[in-house]
């Protein structure tokens, strides 16, 4: 298919797992003749979501990719992620900007701001860190990932595997790609969205025996080609998140935090959930 050239048009790209009525408001706020948005529905909420009737646009198209059962720090993630990527390609819409969000995020900024920050700009929003922490995601191979949170067993059984690898196992130093990581949320330019597509097949070979791949892939492969230059803004995906709890997942945000939520400087937040406080998305969404 020939891409036709659409100046200035964004995509969406929404991984969500429930919470459907937040999921709509977030639609809402997104919604806009200006932007495309993909969706991708965990297949464990398939039916919920279809229950609940769906989402709705009236400027945006949704587009609504294949569910896939997507686990915590698996490589089901990342597969879903790709999917997701490989759909805007398909489109043949040469968009200006592809942003990958969550269900729980919100955007701190209305449209017409958003198209305006991103007009011309060729950085990649995303965050590349290339120290070697973490690097145990990759460096040995990690089995029974998507088992490890519902059944203790596969976890101990992981973690065994794990000990055993120790003395003779360095993936890395086989590995065509330097180490890099960072958070999976991001804003790339077009142009990068089809070298991760067009690496799809990379990335089943070297990351599908790790642990949390959607936060190593699109660092690894990008930062690997010359062609990509990455934000040096101290926000670097422009997302506000807050780990202050030290959990493994950021904090869910709270009208206590909405004033360093809006002068963070960054276009999108997380984590929301309307069920513990509605209040904070409803005053964002009234900002806008």
């Amino acid at each position: 298919m020939d891409k036709m050239k659409i100046s200035g048009k964004h995509a969406y790209c929404i991984m969500a797992h429930g919470n459907w009525e937040q999921l709509q408001m977030l639609i809402t706020a997104l919604d806009d003749e200006r932007n495309d948005i993909f969706l991708h529905i965990d297949k464990k909420a398939l039916d919920s979501y279809k229950q609940f009737g769906g989402s709705k646009s009236l400027h945006s198209s949704i587009y609504l990719i294949k569910s896939y059962d997507v686990r915590w720090s698996d490589f089901s993630q990342t597969s879903a992620e790709l999917a997701l990527f490989q759909r805007v390609v398909n489109c043949g819409v040469e968009y200006e900007r592809v942003h990958l969000i969550s269900g729980s995020d919100m955007p701190l900024r209305n449209q017409d701001y958003i198209h305006s920050f991103f007009k011309g700009k060729k950085e990649e929003y995303l965050i590349v860190r290339t120290n070697k922490k973490f690097s145990i995601r990759i460096k040995y191979y990690h089995f029974f990932v998507r088992y490890r949170r519902k059944y203790k067993v596969f976890d101990i059984l992981r973690r065994i595997l794990l000990l055993v690898q120790l003395p003779f196992v360095d993936r890395l130093k086989k590995c065509p790609l330097p180490y890099a990581w960072g958070a999976n949320w991001c804003s790339l330019t077009m142009k990068a969205v089809n070298f991760l597509c067009d690496h799809k097949e990379i990335c089943q070979s070297i990351f599908k025996y790790s642990t949390s791949s959607d936060e190593l892939y699109k660092q690894m492969l990008l930062n690997s080609s010359p062609e990509f230059s990455f934000s040096s803004s101290e926000e670097g995906n422009l997302r506000y998140v807050d780990f202050s709890e030290r959990n493994p997942s950021p904090k869910i945000l709270t009208i206590a935090d909405y004033d360093k939520i809006m002068s963070s400087g960054c276009l999108f937040a997380r984590k929301f959930d309307i069920h513990k406080d509605k209040r904070v998305v409803e005053k964002i969404l009234e900002s806008l």
